[in-house]
């Protein structure tokens, strides 16, 4: 089985499952209720992952879903809508958690953390003749993604509650989970050695680049889980945070944060490292234009730090706008599989070691598979050619005098394409 890279996406479903959404709306404005909620698990379940179970039997629904760590148990019967998830187990109530709580309560839209038998759930509830299915996709989103998120936020502030793993997670393979730990640590310690010699002042825009870059590449690379993935989360909020902080400032607090990183133990990391069946995705939808304006915004700076010698800066801009890209939206299938593309070609070491494919580019002699790049792209035109039919890649302007020239011909291709339907 090959690795799983970056975070999921429910954005762009296949036709039948967009017709399975129509359904829904449709028999719900009809008060065939259950028929609706039929239609919605339908709608919701990804028949790969086997991520969404249900059973109808006469007036009443019960479905599970799975999100990361947490499993989603509801009920759709005598008028209402219950779903429910269990967070944690405490053997005594205390007042700073249920403080907590409480606080978290006032940040959702749809749901409640609630207390129960030594037990903390977060939990929803509605009449179904108010549960229409846009209403109901939101609630149990929220519900799954802040039940899966909040278990490892709440055991690291509190040492008194057992935190609940009620999924189907597992572990990844050793040999695998040892080399994205080496890997992990490796585009740390460049990264930091690099910022290292540049001036935090005269160069915070160059450092930005390497530093963000580098959180980004671990997010999809690797794909770690848990605290992980949460510090990431915090340190890219924190540095596009409209706060007037100089961004010397920002950088430094994410060389903390990698710095942090580094002194995790292997065991703490590799314990990160797991595969598990999602239902919602977290990241925002967004079409191809979101990405052309990435590149348009970010793409001179390659040529700044080239005139200014500056040419390892100018690689971490071109990896930046991808790896930023495939972090920050839910871009169209063809989007994600294209920048997939530019990935492994720009860590074609890392895919090597893990077996994954073919050698798109040999790094030591700065040599690349010209046919086996053309057919990769040529596959996922393909691909995604129904959905877009106006869709072309034009790889004959791509440039393979280097690794850099190539990223940038490849980024003004990517920024070419059309994708009307």
């Amino acid at each position: 089985m090959y690795p799983i890279f970056g975070r999921y996406s429910d954005s762009y479903k296949p036709h039948y499952k967009r017709e399975a959404w129509f359904n829904s709306e449709k028999f719900f404005e009809e008060k065939r209720y259950l028929d609706s909620y039929e239609a919605f698990l339908n709608y919701l379940r990804d028949d790969d992952l086997d991520n969404v179970h249900f059973r109808r039997e006469k007036d009443e629904i019960k479905f599970e879903l799975f999100q990361g760590s947490k499993t989603v148990k509801g009920q759709i019967s005598n008028g209402k809508i219950l779903a429910e998830s269990v967070i944690a187990e405490f053997e005594k109530p205390a007042v700073s958690f249920m403080r907590k709580l409480m606080e978290l309560n006032f940040t959702l839209f749809y749901n409640r953390f609630a207390l129960k038998d030594n037990f903390i759930y977060l939990k929803f509830d509605s009449a179904i003749k108010d549960g229409h299915p846009r209403k109901l996709y939101y609630a149990l989103k929220e519900l799954a993604t802040k039940a899966d998120k909040q278990d490892d936020v709440l055991a690291e502030s509190f040492s008194v509650l057992k935190i609940i793993k009620n999924s189907e997670i597992s572990q990844i393979p050793e040999k695998e989970a040892k080399i994205k730990y080496k890997y992990f640590r490796k585009w740390i310690n460049d990264a930091l050695e690099k910022v290292s010699k540049l001036n935090e002042d005269s160069f915070s825009g160059g450092i930005s680049y390497i530093l963000l870059n580098t959180i980004y590449k671990i997010d999809y690379l690797i794909t770690p889980e848990g605290t992980i993935m949460n510090e990431i989360e915090k340190a890219s909020w924190q540095y596009f945070a409209q706060d007037n902080r100089p961004y010397v400032e920002k950088n430094r607090e994410i060389k903390n944060i990698l710095e942090k990183f580094l002194n995790t133990s292997e065991q703490k990391v590799i314990k990160d490292l797991t595969r598990s069946k999602p239902t919602f995705g977290i990241l925002t939808p967004a079409p191809h234009e979101t990405l052309i304006d990435t590149i348009n915004k970010n793409i001179g700076n390659v040529k700044y730090h080239l005139d200014n010698n500056m040419p390892e800066i100018a690689l971490n801009v071109t990896e930046y706008i991808v790896s930023y890209s495939l972090f920050s939206y839910a871009l169209p299938k063809a989007d994600v599989e294209l920048l997939h593309i530019a990935m492994n070609i720009i860590n074609q070491d890392y895919f090597a070691e893990l077996g994954y494919g073919e050698v798109l580019y040999d790094l030591r002699k700065n040599s690349f598979n010209e046919r086996k790049i053309k057919k990769e792209i040529s596959k996922v035109i393909e691909r995604n050619r129904n959905e877009y039919p106006l869709l072309n890649f034009n790889t004959d302007n791509l440039t393979y005098n280097s690794i850099l020239e190539f990223a940038r011909s490849y980024l003004n291709e990517l920024a070419k394409l059309n994708f009307t339907k």
